[in-house]
């Protein structure tokens, strides 16, 4: 592990968000953490709005009081092509020679447009022995984007790594059970299985925080602004505004815990005898009311916000400035946590 800190950047679709953190013996010291809002409709047009995001980036890196200018970067979920490929017992230096002529069959774009990257999950656990490699991978000219947008804001990019990767590294490391991270954020929600701080499986749909806002507004014909605020000042709390805004929320909720569901049921019926323990939320989403005891209800399993602090120091006015806002940072955190 390097002795220098190390900045986290997530660049969200909603907000960005960065984290400063500095290794401390076996855990890390917060030096700094702070987001704002993403400039508005960035991602639609992304080639477009370099200069506006690297801006931005400039901006949070100045008022965020960050020192350091060493990042790590994270790549969003839903423009990462992520598959389990199984392969014949081999060892492990045979393994990326042996993808190179499988990767392309799986992702949906040319092979020389993509940066991939591999890690083996599981070994001899399907059929005769065989192992288990989850393989992802991105468009180059995305990779292209969030380093250059860093670049442009003053950053030393060292590395760029999906969203789950950092989350699970932040929040799981030190989990030897079998466990479900799932990331509400703006866009998507994302799923990963984990353990031992290794993602086995993932997926990600395109059904969020922002479709519950839209939901608000057509359910109870508010202004965008005002379906916001009372999403995350309510929630599904059914003892505020008669239980109205969790009844129209619900359809969303649903929605989220069919797939949640779904994802668990496609890996354990693949893995005899393995079973998902807990689920731990994180993203912007994860902190609204009552939403952990809704999903727990559905889902018939043990769910809790997400900790990204658990093996960081903070002293007593970090602690009371972060309040519930933990799950937001996990993928900064973890990002910052990456050992180069």
């Amino acid at each position: 592990m390097s002795s220098l800190p190390k900045i986290g950047l997530d660049i969200g679709s909603a907000s960005i968000k960065i984290a400063e953190l500095a290794p401390n013996g076996k855990k890390w010291k917060l030096l700094t953490m702070a987001s704002m809002p993403s400039p508005a409709g960035w991602t639609s047009n992304m080639k477009g709005s370099i200069a506006v995001v690297s801006q931005a980036i400039a901006k949070l890196h100045k008022e965020a009081g960050v020192y350091g200018r060493r990042a790590v970067v994270s790549l969003p979920e839903e423009q990462v092509s992520s598959h389990v490929i199984e392969l014949p017992s081999m060892d492990d230096s045979e393994v990326e020679q042996s993808l190179q002529w499988q990767v392309e069959q799986f992702i949906p774009f040319p092979i020389d447009q993509a940066v991939w990257s591999y890690q083996i999950v599981k070994k001899d656990v399907v059929g005769g022995g065989d192992i288990e490699v989850l393989v992802a991978a991105v468009p180059k000219s995305v990779v292209e984007f969030y380093r250059t947008v860093a670049e442009t804001a003053g950053l030393e990019v060292l590395a760029v790594e999906t969203e789950l990767m950092a989350t699970a590294r932040s929040v799981l490391s030190g989990s030897t059970q079998l466990g479900l991270i799932v990331d509400i954020g703006a866009k998507s929600t994302d799923m990963g299985l984990v353990q031992n701080g290794n993602l086995l499986y993932t997926r990600a749909i395109p059904t969020a925080g922002e479709a519950f806002c839209r939901a608000i507004e057509t359910g109870l014909g508010l202004e965008a602004s005002q379906a916001e605020e009372y999403k995350n000042t309510y929630g599904f709390s059914k003892s505020h505004l008669e239980g109205k805004l969790a009844d129209v929320m619900a359809p969303v909720l649903k929605l989220i815990i069919g797939e949640i569901k779904k994802t668990i049921e496609f890996y354990t019926s693949k893995h005899s005898g393995e079973t998902v323990k807990f689920v731990s939320l994180s993203g912007g989403a994860a902190a609204l009311p009552e939403i952990v005891g809704e999903i727990s209800t559905a889902l018939g399993l043990e769910v809790s916000l997400s900790d990204p602090f658990v093996n960081v120091i903070l002293d007593e006015s970090q602690q009371q400035a972060i309040g519930t806002t933990g799950p937001f940072y996990a993928v900064a955190l973890g990002l910052s946590m990456r050992d180069i």
